[in-house]
């Protein structure tokens, strides 16, 4: 690709209920203002953007990033150090802004463990909801992917969630917080110098609302984060069978295909998403094959509670 020009881009909608493909720029070039603002404007439009062939360095995904607020480490780059990895290991970048999400192990060949998220399967989730100020977006640009497919990405809209609740799950969900668990990671393996939880007290990690108002667009999303089997998230002001079977329900419904586009990878692609109104999932990688991807978060800000709080983390424990 060659430099940027400022004129009007090709925003390509994928016809799923969330995602475009966005055509015409080089993002390891300068972005003129005016492109800045129409990346912008598509992002608030459809949730994940999708920039194919990008050749691009770690500075150049950071430079990105910047147009849209900087970035912020990942929550469990300080469990890594506090076990004892050190910067510049194998899964801990010495620059707290990049990490390498791959299935290569610590010789760099691939494989179904490793110390992260390996070749698994990840289940629905969003981006660090286990931290009191998650990240506002994702960016995630495909170095290596394997040549069978596997590992695709699906996202699901959590606005059309919201919107289409049933009345009797709404008015289940008002007023209502969970406690996000921050003791496993997304392969739902225990986080490093973390102890299985044998009970709601045991876990670790802030409370958010159950409804979020996106900062942007004002409109109101389902903010679940993620779920493990009892115990892990819960719901803050329900006895826990009651709030198990409401979240069993919220589930179902916020993960139904209707709502859900999916991404096949090739190598160059660069994704965006939206963590405050976006889940997304991973299926499995061909852990014979390898798959190393180059992550930044964009930096976060308080979560705006639908329940008209003065702090995202006020309800007590």
């Amino acid at each position: 690709m060659g430099g940027n020009q400022s004129e009007p881009l090709e925003i390509v909608p994928t016809g799923a209920a969330l995602g475009a493909e966005v055509r015409g720029v080089d993002l390891s070039a300068p972005l003129p203002d005016d492109t800045v603002v129409q990346i912008a404007e598509a992002w608030a439009d459809h949730l994940v953007l999708l920039f194919r062939g990008q050749q691009l360095t770690d500075d150049n995904i950071l430079e990105f990033s910047n147009h849209f607020g900087g970035q912020q480490a990942a929550g469990i780059r300080q469990r890594y150090l506090s076990a004892g990895y050190k910067p510049g290991d194998h899964q801990l970048q010495k620059d707290a802004r990049i990490n390498y999400v791959s299935n290569l192990d610590k010789d760099g060949k691939p494989a179904l463990v490793n110390s992260g998220i390996g070749s698994f399967e990840i289940r629905w989730h969003t981006d660090n909801s286990y931290t009191e100020v998650p990240p506002n977006g994702t960016l995630l640009w495909a170095e290596k992917i394997p040549d069978d497919n596997s590992g695709q990405t699906l996202f699901c809209n959590q606005y059309l969630a919201y919107d289409e609740l049933p009345d009797d799950l709404k008015a289940a969900i008002d007023g209502k917080h969970q406690m996000h668990d921050s003791t496993r990671n997304t392969a739902n393996r225990l986080a490093p110098n973390a102890t299985m939880p044998k009970s709601r007290e045991d876990i670790d990690g802030p409370v958010h609302p159950m409804v979020r108002i996106h900062p942007v667009t004002g409109r109101k999303a389902l903010y679940l984060g993620r779920r493990w089997s009892y115990p892990s998230t819960y719901i803050v002001e329900m006895p826990t069978d009651e709030g198990e079977m409401l979240m069993d329900r919220l589930w179902a419904h916020a993960t139904q295909e209707k709502y859900v586009w999916t991404h096949s990878w090739r190598p160059g692609d660069l994704l965006m998403w939206d963590n405050r109104c976006v889940m997304h999932r991973r299926t499995a990688i061909n852990p014979t094959q390898p798959r190393v991807m180059h992550r930044t978060l964009i930096k976060g800000d308080p979560v705006i509670s639908a329940w008209g709080e003065d702090s995202p983390t006020a309800v007590a424990r």
